[in-house]
């Protein structure tokens, strides 16, 4: 009954557009990627690509000291694909959500909110819809006038599926760098940036891999842009260590990660 619910909530939120258009805040979206190739020891390389892409409609805006916040429903689409064909590593799921967003100009980038996916397990031909509560968040600093520039990412969500138990998971990563070369090309600028980092998975239902701490060192080309999008390609060096079960892991990851936003209503 609770997901029925906060079914219908969304659906009310997404399709009761305002009488008066300029009443909306904004046409906000934003999409975020990650391809790579894993090379692990013990085990099998693989190729995964993951990402999703959000459009949403900002229906207000306030502010409180140096922070805006936006009250935001949207549509989504999050997809994973990998080379070997693991089941929980294939799928597409369209869902639709709303959030309370907040941005700071020095940090950090906060969302709350609530959506519900209908996610399609390809290979399976299993479909898991589920609604998730979730918060998460991005921040960033530099140190020294930019010369050592450090991030950090975090996702937290309790995920409720339409059959089966449900799972609060969290996963993210700090990472800290130091800048060995910095040059413009246009409105881009690229950061030749080495760091050591750290990453981790937890989730209350115990599966192995969403169970893992993983420290480690990497070197990045990084570019930056005040419009986006923000691309990072380097290749890194990560201890896996498995929490639950299974052989702890050595692996080498090449990869590519972007992030990029726009407001089509450009208000």
């Amino acid at each position: 009954m609770r997901r029925l619910i906060i079914i219908i909530f969304l659906t009310i939120l997404w399709l009761a557009l305002p009488k008066v258009v300029p009443a909306i805040e904004g046409l906000p979206g934003s999409t975020w990627g990650d391809l790579h190739g894993e090379f692990p020891d013990p085990g099998d390389s693989n190729a995964i690509l993951e990402g999703w892409i959000r459009q949403g409609i900002g229906w207000k805006r306030w502010d409180k000291g140096t922070k805006t916040f936006l009250l935001n429903t949207y549509v989504t689409a999050r997809y994973k694909w990998d080379s070997r064909g693991f089941d929980w590593n294939n799928y597409l799921g369209p869902g639709v959500g709303t959030s309370i967003d907040m941005y700071a100009p020095e940090g950090p980038i906060i969302s709350w909110g609530v959506e519900h996916i209908y996610q399609m397990n390809y290979r399976s031909g299993d479909d898991q819809p589920y609604t998730a509560l979730f918060m998460n968040w991005y921040h960033w600093w530099n140190i020294r006038e930019k010369k050592y520039p450090g991030s950090t990412w975090g996702d937290l969500r309790y995920e409720v599926p339409n059959s089966g138990n449900s799972n609060v998971i969290l996963q993210g990563w700090l990472r800290q760098g130091i800048v060995l070369k910095r040059w413009e090309h246009g409105r881009q600028t690229y950061v030749l940036n080495p760091y050591i980092g750290i990453r981790y998975n937890f989730d209350t239902e115990g599966l192995d891999w969403y169970n893992y701490l993983g420290p480690g060192v990497g070197i990045a080309v990084d570019m930056e842009s005040a419009k986006g999008p923000l691309v990072s390609w380097g290749v890194e060096y990560s201890f896996e260590k498995n929490l639950r079960s299974g052989p702890d892991i050595h692996r080498v990851d090449v990869f590519m990660r972007w992030y990029a936003w726009w407001d089509l209503l450009k208000k």
